[in-house]
C-alpha cells in the first residue's frame, strides 16, 4: 500500500485538488449569494440551495484531499504539524498557513451551517459572511503559492471569479437596498 501511494503523482493530485477546490467554493459561495435574489422562488430556489450545499461539501472535500496529500508528497513533504497548526510550515508559512486558516474557516461554517437550527439566525449569519474573508483568504493562497498560479489560464481563473463573486455581491446589496425602500414606502402610506 505505501509504494502505491508513493508512486501516485502527489504533485499533479494536490494541484489538482487545490485548483478544483477553489472552483467549487467559488461555485458554492456563488449560489448561495444567488439564493437571495428575490427573482429565485419556489422549486428554483430549492435548487440553487441544493447545488450550493452540494458545491461546498465537495469543494470541501477537495480541499481536505489536497492538504492530506501534502504528507505522502515525496517532493515536498509537509508533516501533520505543519498542516493543522497554521503558520508553522518550513516552506512559505505565511502563505501556507493562510490556506490553514482557509480550510479552518470552510469546516466552521460548513459545521454551523448543519447546527443552523440550534443557532439564532443572526449568530448563524455572522458565521456564513465569514465566507467572504474565507474566500479572499483561498485566493490568496492559490495566487501567491499556487505553482500554476503565474500561468495564463490561472490568472483568467482568478481573476474572474473574484470579479463575479463581487459582482454578485453587488447585486445582492442593490436587491437588498430596493428591498428596504419598499418597505419604508409602504409603511409611510
Amino acid at each position: 500500500m505505501i509504494h502505491f501511494l508513493v508512486g501516485l503523482p502527489t504533485w499533479m493530485l494536490i494541484r489538482t485538488f487545490g485548483i478544483l477546490s477553489y472552483l467549487t467554493l467559488f461555485l458554492g459561495m456563488s449560489l448561495g449569494i444567488i439564493y437571495s435574489f428575490p427573482q429565485i422562488k419556489g422549486h428554483k430556489k430549492g435548487q440553487v440551495l441544493r447545488w450550493h450545499t452540494y458545491a461546498n461539501v465537495t469543494g470541501t472535500c477537495f480541499a481536505l484531499l489536497h492538504t492530506v496529500l501534502l504528507i505522502i508528497d515525496t517532493f515536498m513533504p509537509f508533516d501533520w504539524a505543519e498542516l493543522v497548526i497554521p503558520f508553522t510550515a518550513k516552506h512559505n508559512p505565511i502563505l501556507n498557513g493562510i490556506g490553514t486558516l482557509a480550510m479552518y474557516g470552510i469546516l466552521l461554517v460548513l459545521f454551523t451551517t448543519d447546527i443552523r437550527n440550534k443557532l439564532k439566525r443572526k449568530i448563524w449569519l455572522a458565521f456564513h459572511l465569514l465566507s467572504y474573508p474565507i474566500f479572499a483568504l483561498s485566493l490568496l493562497h492559490g495566487t501567491l503559492i499556487g505553482t500554476d498560479s503565474k500561468q495564463g489560464w490561472a490568472i483568467l481563473m482568478y481573476f474572474g471569479t473574484a470579479a463575479i463573486l463581487v459582482s454578485l455581491t453587488v447585486l445582492r446589496f442593490q436587491f437588498s437596498a430596493r428591498k428596504r425602500q419598499l418597505k419604508v414606502r409602504s409603511s409611510n402610506l
